[in-house]
């Protein structure tokens, strides 16, 4: 009897499971871990998202930079820093039939049509700006920090420059130009932040290209990304 009434004792205590003070103390740890880890989880996300625009900016400037020389025309990319759809760019390539510049993947519009050619919008929480730093990556814009130079309108110069945006312009040799004087560029960058990192792109004489990142509002210590 008494090796029988064992077995039967130890499949009741299995069956009586956990106290509430036991499911308590599971519960108060458990939120005390998510407590120590959101904070971090939430800066890799921002880093994740800022980190992958400037990413996806970059390969926008180098596709301009191919195309332009690949075609021999002009190609630039067009950020958008409030004119139309604020917070996005697109790439373009100089349309020789209708004389305007026209979105590169817009197969209806064979110009730039604001509000309805397509384009690349930034991450939620990231939009372009220099988020207080002064100063520019080292050994870039000599003449101080700030976006590339206004774009030119749908059908370039004639109609002048369209305020609130930035384009970085290539020349049909691949080479970076003001597009106001059309002369090579040294100074084209363009800045986005999640207003606790700034991520820059720089664009070089020659057209190489650098990411770089330091903190918002610090003391413009960037590094290369």
């Amino acid at each position: 009897m008494r090796m029988n009434c064992k077995p039967d004792q130890a499949e009741h205590d299995r069956s009586r499971g956990f106290s509430t003070l036991e499911v308590l103390m599971v519960m108060f740890v458990s939120l005390v871990i998510a407590a120590l880890a959101i904070p971090g989880f939430d800066q890799v996300r921002r880093t994740l998202r800022i980190s992958g625009d400037a990413r996806d900016l970059n390969a926008a400037i180098n596709q301009a930079k191919l195309m332009a020389a690949a075609d021999f025309t002009r190609a630039r990319v067009y950020i958008d820093l409030g004119f139309s759809n604020v917070n996005t760019f697109h790439v373009d390539v100089w349309n020789k039939a209708n004389n305007c510049w026209q979105v590169v993947g817009d197969v209806n519009n064979p110009c730039l049509t604001p509000g309805v050619s397509p384009v690349q919008y930034l991450s939620p929480g990231v939009s372009f700006g220099t988020g207080g730093v002064g100063a520019p990556p080292p050994n870039t814009q000599p003449n101080g920090i700030g976006q590339a130079p206004r774009c030119y309108n749908v059908h370039g110069n004639r109609f002048g420059q369209v305020a609130t945006t930035a384009c970085i312009t290539f020349s049909s040799r691949g080479i970076p130009i003001d597009p106001n004087t059309a002369l090579p560029n040294p100074n084209d960058a363009v800045y986005m932040t999640d207003n606790t990192q700034v991520y820059a792109v720089t664009i070089g004489p020659t057209g190489l290209t650098q990411v770089w990142a330091t903190s918002a509002n610090g003391n413009g210590n960037w590094y290369h990304k």
